[in-house]
């Protein structure tokens, strides 16, 4: 996003542009992504990188801080604390620096062995730090911009030999530095950028023979509320959608394979006080605050200005309280609110906004915008079951289509909601067959996915059996995967055995009255002499955490690898299209 590059790219015109960056999200706002079509082609995120053994696993300890450290009546300016202040309060510390020193015995096996990064708020707190350790008979030494570079090379050869054992540092290890050594981490300043966070964090992730796991003190102190935690954590979690308080309450259960975070009592108390104060905006609140935001902007906020503005609250918890026009009207920021259906339409904005298929989420924007209809697409139809839900039983699109057009205002919440949605749309592997709207490894509701394949249309909806769906017409087998299954849902003969086996292998159980040599269990075994085309489609669950219905992942087409057993068969699918490492986190019976 610099200047530089930007010149550059206005005056070239190549045929490919390659663009690789650990930090899509910008401290400074700017968006790189516009330079590649506004998203990105391939990703792997951090949770996924240790689950696919490219990163160090890491255990993470969130030290309760002095009580002399607190944070809260200090400056905030410039979305972050004033580091005059920060420095005011723990330079020269010595009830802090000794707690410092007491957990590093504490949580440490063999302090004298670690090599370990200690991020400090400014050379005079690395410096006083340095010299604390140093005195308690730990081996530390201070580095900042005015080390000169023979120094630097010097302490990072001793903090690899263990002739030193803490390196305290100012803004000098962010990034740029590969030493893979580094065993320790601790955090003895709030870091208010996640960017930053995550790559102080990454200065001990790089794999490496003589380290099992990284260690992590973060001493947390009182904060403003200003400060955020849920960022951080979701960053970490391998289910960043899940409310981050359950998570803190939970004690993280959804960490990457081999990590934990273990918070002290009062640490975990100040961050759950932290979430809930950022995040818990009943209705009346959030309006005030939508007061504050527009007078903050100077003009109408947009949907994404809200969420960019609580950014520990997801969209799903704005779209609960109401249609967005609807808010906006309410705190008197606008005076036209024509949406007669609101109460109907609030479900089915919340059903609308899981999509992550990036082609529908532009051929329904553009719907919205120019009110075309096309009575043959079956976008169309996946839109309005999915807006309208049960209301539209028996209704025609063209019906569907008057009946969305009698609300103005939700039209516009509707284009604003699909715009957010296409920066988090999912990267997918093309459709599956021409004229079937579905993108490989992409997010449907059962209702979308029917439609699509023409079994459903907004008018009729023929029930189907719940797990399998037999298109005898186009020769498809559909098959509707739960992987966490309970008593509540399911009976004890439909508590199948499916599980991920390996990025490109799946097990599956069929119904437990399908013999291997009943018609079925032919059709299934021997499904590409016969011309037919098994679909997967997965999920871990059937209900999120916000209560609504999971969307399947469509794994794509899949073709019969092995099968043993009958009443039920089990069957070994072979996926065409590969899992990505996203994708990998899906309950999984086997280590991949």
């Amino acid at each position: 996003a610099a200047k530089t590059y930007q010149q550059l790219l206005e005056n070239l015109c190549p045929k490919i542009l390659l663009g690789l960056t650990a930090t899509p999200e910008r401290a400074d706002g700017q968006d790189i992504f516009t330079w590649f079509g506004g998203e990105a082609t391939s990703q792997i995120r951090l949770p996924d990188a240790i689950n696919r053994r490219l990163l160090s696993p890491f255990q993470y300890f969130g030290v309760s801080d002095s009580d002399n450290a607190s944070l809260e009546g200090i400056t905030w300016q410039r979305g972050g604390y004033k580091v005059s202040d920060l420095e005011r309060i723990y330079n020269g510390n010595d009830i802090r620096a000794q707690l410092i020193v007491d957990k590093i015995d504490e949580y440490l096996a063999e302090p004298n062995s670690a090599r370990a990064l200690v991020f400090c708020v400014s050379v005079a707190h690395a410096n006083f730090m340095a010299q604390f350790l140093n005195e308690r008979g730990l081996k530390a030494v201070a580095i900042s911009s005015e080390t000169s570079d023979t120094d630097r090379r010097d302490v990072r050869q001793k903090l690899v030999n263990r002739e030193i054992n803490f390196v305290c540092a100012v803004d000098l290890y962010n990034e740029g530095i590969d030493i893979r050594e580094i065993d320790t981490v601790l955090f003895l300043r709030p870091t208010e950028s996640l960017t930053i966070f995550l790559q102080q964090l990454g200065r001990g992730l790089r794999l490496h023979p003589d380290k099992e796991c990284l260690t992590v003190l973060d001493f947390i102190g009182a904060h403003r509320k200003e400060f955020r935690f849920a960022e951080r954590f979701r960053a970490l979690s391998d289910k960043p959608t899940r409310r981050a308080d359950d998570e803190v309450e939970d004690e993280f259960p959804n960490l990457p394979s081999g990590c934990f975070i273990k918070l002290e009592k009062v640490a975990q108390e100040r961050v759950l006080a932290n979430i809930r104060a950022n995040t818990l905006l009943n209705r009346i609140k959030l309006l005030s605050e939508l007061k504050y935001l527009a007078d903050h902007l100077q003009r109408l906020p947009k949907l994404a200005d809200a969420i960019n503005f609580f950014p520990d609250m997801e969209l799903d918890d704005i779209l609960r309280k109401g249609l967005w026009s609807s808010l906006l009207h309410d705190a008197n920021l606008q005076t036209e609110f024509n949406a007669p259906d609101e109460q109907k339409l609030k479900s089915g904005f919340r059903r609308i906004a899981l999509v992550n298929d990036g082609e529908l989420i532009k051929y329904w924007r553009e719907y919205c915008l120019n009110s075309r209809l096309d009575a043959n697409d079956r976008r169309l139809h996946m839109f309005h079951i999915n807006l309208w839900g049960p209301t539209s039983l028996g209704w025609s699109l063209e019906e569907c289509h008057q009946r969305f057009l009698q609300n103005p205002s939700a039209i516009d919440d509707v284009v604003q909601i699909l715009e957010f949605r296409s920066k988090k749309a999912s990267i997918t592997h093309g459709q599956w067959k021409t004229g079937i709207p579905l993108q490989i490894h992409a997010e449907y509701s059962r209702g979308e996915i029917l439609a699509a394949l023409g079994h459903w249309t907004t008018e009729n909806r023929t029930r189907s059996t719940e797990g399998v769906l037999h298109l005898a017409n186009q020769k498809v087998d559909a098959f509707f995967v739960d992987l966490h299954k309970t008593e509540k849902h399911f009976s004890p003969t439909t508590m199948y055995d499916d599980y991920v086996i390996s990025e490109q292998l799946f097990h599956w159980q069929s119904q437990s009255t399908t013999s291997d040599t009943s018609p079925t269990g032919q059709r299934y075994v021997n499904h590409a002499k016969l011309g037919y085309i098994p679909l997967l489609f997965v999920r871990n669950r059937k209900k999120l955490e916000s209560g609504l219905t999971s969307p399947f992942i469509f794994l794509g087409p899949c073709i019969h690898s092995s099968h043993e057993g009958s009443r039920p068969i089990s069957i070994v699918w072979k996926l065409e299209a590969p899992l990505p490492s996203r994708l990998l986190r899906l309950k999984s019976k086997s280590v991949i």
